[in-house]
């Protein structure tokens, strides 16, 4: 075996894969989840790549594309299931870095029992998500630069590590201090693997990429980076953001996982380098759009799990691992009884934001069926569209925003579901960015009234407007969404 790395690290990492595998496939998203989930299911399903745009996650997007071909049958589902190997993969291989890195075995199974119920890292594995796959790319790549002494492992590294930066450009945070403490001024022998490994976002250099998918919109190309720049992060934010980044951590980690970082801040092995990467990181995070904060984190949680040396014996990290399992349950159940369920972020049709943000599981038999309870836990996407599918008339246009927009393309491609609809799946989001939000919003509502029936596919009034559209139009609402008909009983 490589030097660092005994056949029983390999075999204990082995069933630390095994039993989150378990555990994710077993709480996973078994339908149409919201937004990102969607918008990448379809990236994987139309293959596009390769993309600058760093919200395309172009990495991510050949890796899918790769494995739907692999496994076949219902891509929604494969695409969720990825999330889960590369999820269980992520906990499997940070016990082996732990090892790698000169800790016990005791530490590496706290760190893996940690990393298993953390939330972000528990929720980006239930769903189509990008979070999953660049951390177990990155911590695979940790594992094989520290465990050999052979020189290919730089080229290995380095390939692992680029399709990490490719999957999610904020794996650097993990990715410059463990090149810094295992190579130190060698780690330039990486970079030739590293380019290789980024490939899917730096072919599109010359004329970008293919139009997106979603949006048909060319947004492959390197100006995207101060779009997204401009659209997410705000240095305003950060006090009130640093509050909500804490909170998510301190709920992610526990009590007794919060206890034994604190104790392993005695003899911590990150160095300056791993205060430095994860002080930065905290800052940015703290800037960034709070909605994404809650799976965003798992940067910082991974990093702290491998800077500090955790420790909490067999008793307590079985504890550990079923306390979480209970707060996931009893905090959103408390906030829902309290009637705060909605958590002051954008309501959608069928979700309960308590739920779907604070509780990672997303699938448990049961869930979209007849017992009230467990719908609680179900992200509420397939009733959407099932109800869409019933008020839609036949050959409508749907102004939707992201959110609804997503699942109801991805439906049309994937399932060939309504296909006479005329999905408008960001229309509502371009017309928000507009100086004159409203204006601009009736105007998309006005062209497509010329071409027949029209629906809105929300009725969320700070997203679409409804109030300041009344005067020219009338809202008749349905199950979901609202059919619009021009003022004075028009079409």
């Amino acid at each position: 075996m490589a030097a660092g790395i005994t056949r029983a690290d390999v075999r204990s990492a082995a069933l630390w894969f095994a039993g989150a595998l378990a555990l994710y496939v077993a709480t996973g998203a078994r339908g149409l989840v919201w937004a990102d989930s969607s918008k990448l299911t379809l990236y994987a399903i139309s293959g596009y790549f390769p993309s600058l745009n760093p919200g395309d996650h172009a990495g991510w997007t050949v890796l899918a594309w790769a494995w739907l071909h692999l496994v076949g049958g219902n891509p929604i589902v494969a695409a969720h299931r990825l999330s889960a190997v590369a999820g269980a993969l992520a906990v499997g291989l940070l016990a082996a870095l732990v090892r790698a890195r000169g800790g016990d075995r005791e530490r590496a199974a706290t760190a893996a029992a940690l990393l298993l119920v953390a939330l972000p890292m528990w929720w980006a594995a239930t769903v189509a998500e990008t979070y999953a796959l660049a951390l177990a790319l990155a911590l695979g790549g940790g594992v094989v630069l520290l465990s050999s002494m052979r020189w290919w492992r730089w080229w290995v590294t380095g390939l692992l590590w680029g399709l990490a930066l490719a999957c999610h450009a904020m794996a650097i945070f993990l990715l410059v201090p463990l090149a810094w403490e295992a190579g130190g001024r060698r780690a330039w022998r990486l970079l030739p693997g590293a380019v290789a490994g980024s490939a899917p976002v730096w072919l599109a250099i010359n004329g970008g990429g293919p139009p997106d998918p979603l949006t048909a919109f060319a947004a492959s190309g390197g100006s995207t980076w101060r779009w997204h720049w401009e659209a997410f992060v705000a240095f305003a934010r950060a006090p009130r953001g640093l509050a909500v980044l804490a909170a998510i951590v301190l709920y992610g980690f526990g009590a007794m996982g919060i206890a034994a970082l604190w104790q392993g801040r005695r003899d911590g092995r990150g160095g300056a380098a791993w205060g430095v990467s994860l002080g930065a990181l905290a800052l940015l995070l703290a800037t960034y759009a709070p909605y994404r904060l809650h799976l965003m984190a798992i940067f910082l949680v991974v990093g702290a799990l491998v800077a500090l040396p955790v420790r909490l014996g067999a008793i307590a990290r079985g504890a550990a691992v079923a306390v979480q399992g209970l707060v996931y349950l009893a905090v959103p159940a408390a906030l829902t009884i309290a009637g705060w369920q909605d958590l002051g972020v954008r309501v959608l049709p069928f979700r309960n934001n308590a739920f779907y943000f604070l509780c990672p599981l997303k699938g448990l038999p049961g869930a979209a069926g007849g017992w009230g309870p467990a719908t609680l836990l179900d992200p509420g996407t397939e009733r959407y569209m099932a109800a869409m599918g019933v008020c839609a008339p036949l050959g409508a246009t749907v102004i939707a925003d992201f959110n609804p927009g997503a699942p109801l393309r991805l439906a049309q491609v994937a399932r060939g579901w309504r296909r006479d609809l005329e999905i408008r799946p960001v229309a509502v989001d371009v017309a928000l960015s507009a100086a004159n939000p409203a204006a601009a919003l009736a105007g998309e509502i006005g062209r497509a009234l010329e071409q027949g029936p029209v629906m809105l596919a929300d009725t969320y009034r700070p997203y679409y407007r409804m109030d300041e559209l009344a005067a020219r139009f009338r809202f008749v609402p349905c199950r979901v969404g609202a059919l619009v008909r021009i003022d004075g009983g028009g079409r």
